[in-house]
């Protein structure tokens, strides 16, 4: 098999054999190829085939298309969380989630965690406030509706803040926030 002289960043050719390895020049840096048997392989393996064929459904839809298959997915995954919790208002928490895309994996596991500390018959209700003094500030909430006395659930709700939510606060990036209702 023949060699290939590769310039490497030291200015110096150096002899490699074309079976193991390909270099290609770019931005005065040199990037390395895989040899064709390494890329059969991955081609073999079906990922490749998949994430082509993944692509290429992709890219034969129109971006109206692919903004309804999002809102498609969005409302799906927001419809599922009227089996863990109470909305008050359902279109104004929804059209809040859907702008805040990044909340919907959080607001999801957090009954899970809640059933931990407060018990798996808990109940929770998720609201959207907003701050008369900021109309403008709106944030979610998650009421864990408890029939506890606040002696019995303040030191509960203390204990979940310190290990696990205070933790896991920056994900919601301020605006979603786990307080008790007492019923």
């Amino acid at each position: 098999m023949p060699e290939l002289a590769v310039n490497n960043p030291f200015g110096f050719f150096v002899q490699r054999k074309r079976e193991t390895i390909q270099t290609k020049r770019k931005n005065n840096f040199e990037a390395t190829i895989p040899s064709q048997t390494n890329i059969q392989k991955y081609k073999d393996s079906g990922y490749f085939l998949d994430s082509i064929s993944s692509f290429a459904r992709n890219q034969s839809l129109t971006p109206e298309q692919i903004a309804e298959k999002q809102a498609e997915s969005i409302n799906s995954e927001i419809n599922d969380l009227r089996s863990k919790f109470e909305i008050t208002n359902f279109e104004e928490v929804r059209n809040f989630l859907i702008k805040n895309r990044f909340l919907v994996s959080l607001v999801e596991e957090i009954p899970r965690k809640i059933y931990q500390y407060f018990g798996i018959s808990q109940k929770l209700a998720l609201q959207v406030l907003y701050e008369p003094d900021f109309p403008q500030s709106f944030e979610l909430w998650i009421h864990i509706l408890t029939e506890l006395s606040a002696k019995e659930a303040l030191p509960v709700l203390e204990r979940f803040d310190e290990e696990w939510w205070l933790e896991n606060m920056d994900k919601s990036d301020g605006k979603l926030n786990i307080t008790l209702k007492f019923v």
